[in-house]
């Protein structure tokens, strides 16, 4: 299973590289006491990953477990945190930080980006812009993310935020909103129509959905987009890749937390 021993060296290797590179993660501005204080402790996956790989038994694990499998333990291990003053970067996994894991990124106060750097899977990239409900402005104020040891996250014009752990067991859904998701756990594999439940101005023809669908087994992207003036689009899922999906908003009867982009499974 290429894939899957794939992401396990991913997973290893971002632990290594996290504790014998910590200031080159880091950034300047960062500070530990800047990071979110965390509800509970949790050991990351990465650890767990280690151990097996201390013990000989990579070959084994890797026979055993897909790549939705360890997404899900990753999950398992995700650490809520409590609302908290942005006042630097945030590094994952970084002591008092937010634990690597998969995350409902809620933005509290403020508007503006989310930007930042991946230790690894650097294909995922960290490109959004959030506000929080009633800030006037209709961005999303809940992204899913998926994060790594060794990524950092950077907000401008963003005062507060909060991470929210996603459970181990997701129900799988054909409506997605911004952020980052898994095929086989957040959503079937398949083949299907894109469309939306938020409406498109047809006057700005290339503001709409995007949707970029990536294979760490293969190193392949590949990025489609459903706006006004690209309505006919189809895509191909397959189990294990990770879907980033982001929406430029031009329909104020729905707002950018409600807007779905919506799976319609095609038989062929």
């Amino acid at each position: 299973m290429k894939n899957t021993k794939l992401l396990l060296m991913l997973f290893l290797a971002s632990s290594m590289l996290f504790a014998c590179s910590s200031n080159k993660v880091s950034d300047t501005s960062y500070s530990s006491e800047n990071d979110p204080k965390l509800e509970k402790q949790s050991t990351p996956e990465t650890e767990d990953v280690a151990e097996e790989e201390n013990s000989g038994n990579e070959e084994s694990s890797s026979k055993e477990k897909s790549i939705v499998d360890i997404m899900n333990s990753a999950a398992s291990n995700s650490v809520s945190t409590e609302e908290i003053y942005v006042t630097g970067n945030v590094v994952v996994g970084e002591k008092g930080s937010v634990q690597p894991g998969i995350y409902d990124l809620e933005i509290t106060g403020g508007m503006g980006n989310i930007t930042g750097t991946r230790s690894l899977v650097k294909s995922l990239f960290l490109n959004y812009i959030g506000a929080a409900p009633g800030s006037g402005l209709d961005y999303p104020s809940k992204i899913r993310l998926i994060l790594f040891r060794g990524d950092v996250l950077k907000f401008s014009n963003i005062s507060k935020i909060k991470f929210t752990a996603v459970p181990a067991k997701v129900q799988m859904s054909n409506e997605l909103g911004v952020g980052e998701y898994v095929v086989g756990r957040d959503i079937k594999p398949g083949i299907y129509k894109l469309s939306t439940n938020a409406n498109m101005n047809p006057n700005l023809t290339s503001s709409g959905w995007s949707v970029r669908i990536i294979d760490t087994s293969t190193g392949q992207n590949i990025e489609q987009n459903l706006n006004p003036g690209n309505m006919d689009v189809a895509v191909k899922l397959e189990e294990g890749q990770f879907v980033s999906i982001k929406f430029d908003n031009t329909d104020r009867n729905i707002s950018s937390d409600e807007a779905r982009l919506i799976f319609t499974e095609l038989n062929q």
